[in-house]
């Protein structure tokens, strides 16, 4: 029987240091937003190299639900006619990654986990935005349903009472030829494992 389950999710722009750059016709101005350059792993969280993190720690002794949400730091790289450069920095608010409708039964939890995050640099960003059903099983089995984005690379994994984690599910951008105007409308994409 676990005691501990924890469910981790990630939001990071895969495979590229920088997004493909948008030169302004009007000003010359070259913009590129920084990318996160990895991989999928579940070893990246507090490393900076996520745009969003959220955690659920399960513990099934107290029932209780202990959560974790962080933003990556944005960061945009201008560049002038003139060829000098400039950087900006922002980070996202974390008041759209929430754990919600928390129910416990004798022998399970269920919940929602949703994160929504804009690009701070960009007042009319559209928000990169998942959201995970999840239920969780005493005896370590973890059932996991949800949507998200197209955009950018999506990542779920389970770790029991801090063994390996264990991945549950991944989305990648450069698969599926999404592109940033994904983060706009609904959440296109469907998943249950």
């Amino acid at each position: 029987m676990a005691e501990l389950i924890k469910i981790r999710g990630s939001i990071f722009i895969g495979g590229m240091l920088y997004l493909p750059p948008i030169t302004d016709p009007n000003t010359g101005m070259t913009y590129e937003f920084q990318g996160d350059d990895r991989e999928f792993t579940p070893h990246a969280a507090n490393t900076g190299r996520c745009r969003v993190e959220q955690e659920a720690t399960i513990d099934f002794v107290k029932q209780r639900v202990s959560a974790f949400a962080d933003t990556g730091i944005t960061v945009l790289r201008l560049t002038a006619p003139d060829g000098s450069v400039h950087y900006k920095e922002g980070k996202a608010a974390t008041d759209g990654i929430v754990i919600e409708d928390e129910q416990w039964t004798e022998d399970a939890v269920t919940l929602t986990m949703r994160a929504s995050a804009a690009n701070p640099l960009t007042p009319d960003a559209a928000p990169v935005d998942y959201c995970l059903y999840v239920t969780a099983y005493r005896n370590g089995e973890v059932k996991v349903s949800g949507c998200h984005d197209g955009f950018p690379c999506f990542e779920f994994y389970k770790q029991i009472d801090f063994g390996e984690f264990q991945l549950l599910y991944t989305h990648d951008f450069r698969k599926t030829g999404d592109t940033p105007q994904a983060m706009a409308g609904d959440m296109e994409y469907r998943f249950d494992v």
